[in-house]
């Protein structure tokens, strides 16, 4: 999917999320993260930014995910379609062993993103989807850190259950009740 392409699908004035998947050519790894840090400072530079994170895959395929955020549509866009990005993507050429992937959304959405459909559910179903993963997984995990978080201050305990929430929200409860529900999101009848 083109970038042009990805903005056609998204309107409105909320937080932007992009997901590019790049694959890089081995041996060029370090030329790319040189690279994406010039793309994450010029990045930073433009109206509505929200940040940046980088994730090289940990298995010797060459994969990295870049997500980057923006406040509103119109911010998004002004990075993508601006000059200096166009060049930064120019000089990516050649460290790129396959075509990037683009996936854009708001939210919850990305973990609803169907390897056969490029809609995404109704929100509806996404909140009651994720409210079924979220209620069981607030009561257990603090049930099971709080005997090893007695003796430590009460707002870093609060950070170390929200992280743990959050990871087993997103490699093992969201994508096995997506996965369990996925007919059902996917009818949008």
């Amino acid at each position: 999917m083109s970038a042009n392409a990805l903005h056609n699908e998204v309107s409105g004035s909320e937080p932007l999320t992009v997901v590019a998947t790049w694959k890089v050519k081995p041996g060029k790894e370090a030329a790319f993260e040189e690279l994406q840090r010039a793309f994450t400072r010029e990045s930073a530079k433009f109206p509505g930014y929200m940040g940046v994170s980088v994730m090289r895959n940990p298995d010797p395929s060459g994969e990295y995910v870049v997500i980057y955020k923006f406040d509103s549509k119109e911010h998004l866009d002004a990075w993508q379609e601006s000059a200096v990005r166009q060049e930064l993507l120019k000089k990516a050429e050649s460290l790129r062993a396959d075509n990037v992937r683009y996936q854009t959304g708001y939210g919850l959405e990305f973990w609803f993103t169907s390897p056969t459909s490029s809609a995404h559910p109704p929100r509806w179903k996404m909140a009651i989807i994720t409210v079924l993963g979220v209620w069981p997984v607030s009561l257990l995990v603090p049930s099971v850190l709080n005997p090893f978080l007695a003796s430590i201050p009460q707002l870093l305990q609060a950070l170390l259950i929200a992280v743990g929430i959050v990871i087993l929200l997103t490699w093992v409860v969201m994508p096995v009740l997506v996965k369990i529900f996925r007919a059902w999101l996917e009818n949008h009848s």
